[in-house]
């Protein structure tokens, strides 16, 4: 079943009957929903396991996409961070990999872009992916390479395992149209410096390859930008705070 509707000025696409979706947006916009568990809320993002007619949903709601002036105006041209959440969880599953199952998306648009956008998908149980389940991680992430895709922020807490099985969570995929060896190889380093534990599952070939040379350099530069970065933002907090006294 497939609804797209408008409703309370939002556009709303959801797997859901359209009463039910209706019912369900109303529970989230006027806040009828208690967290049962709150997994992020800051400026970038709430994140929060939510209950819904019985049912456990993860209800997120990217802020600092909805927010940032450059993001809304890419909506422009294409949809919202919730909904492309939605499609690539969609997209996910048809190419037979593990991912929540989306449920509805809504965005709000003034004067042509994105102001506001939410995404809800049923909840996984599972377990939080450990060091030991590196080999399957990997397995799939290179799998998921061949297909022709990246996975965005692979790193080892956005795993979740269900017995054997992985299953990818806070994700976008993206198809590497740029030098894409080098890019599913960055992704892999990126994974392996969350799990340092994994690294020796790679194969002698694989670690001694000028690809990977060229990746974790990269990969190295980019993660001491970061570092640069978050240490200027929070010295800026740091000010305001002391300003405001």
């Amino acid at each position: 079943m497939f609804s797209l509707f408008d409703y309370r000025h939002y556009h709303v696409v959801s797997h859901l009957d359209e009463m039910t979706s209706r019912q369900l947006l109303d529970a989230v916009l006027d806040d009828g929903m208690v967290p049962e568990k709150v997994f992020r809320d800051n400026w970038r993002t709430l994140s929060a396991k939510v209950r819904f007619h019985s049912e456990a949903f993860l209800l997120k709601v990217p802020r600092a996409r909805n927010g940032r002036r450059w993001e809304r105006f890419l909506t422009r041209f294409r949809e919202s961070d919730a909904l492309r959440t939605f499609r690539h969880l969609e997209l996910m599953s048809s190419m037979g990999f593990a991912a929540p199952e989306p449920v509805l998306a809504c965005e709000s648009r003034q004067s042509g872009v994105v102001t506001d956008s939410f995404v809800c998908y049923r909840f996984v149980e599972g377990r939080a992916a450990g060091p030991e389940d590196a080999h399957r991680i990997l397995a799939s992430m290179q799998e998921l390479h061949q297909r022709g895709y990246l996975r965005s922020d692979a790193q080892i807490a956005n795993f979740l395992m269900a017995g054997e099985t992985v299953t990818f969570i806070d994700f976008r995929l993206k198809k590497p149209w740029f030098l894409p060896k080098l890019q599913k190889t960055r992704e892999l380093h990126r994974f392996l410096r969350s799990c340092p534990e994994a690294r020796h599952l790679l194969s002698s070939q694989q670690s001694s390859s000028g690809w990977y040379r060229a990746a974790a350099c990269l990969e190295d530069a980019n993660f001491r930008f970061r570092g640069v970065k978050n240490r200027i933002r929070a010295r800026r907090k740091s000010i305001r705070q002391t300003n405001r006294k």
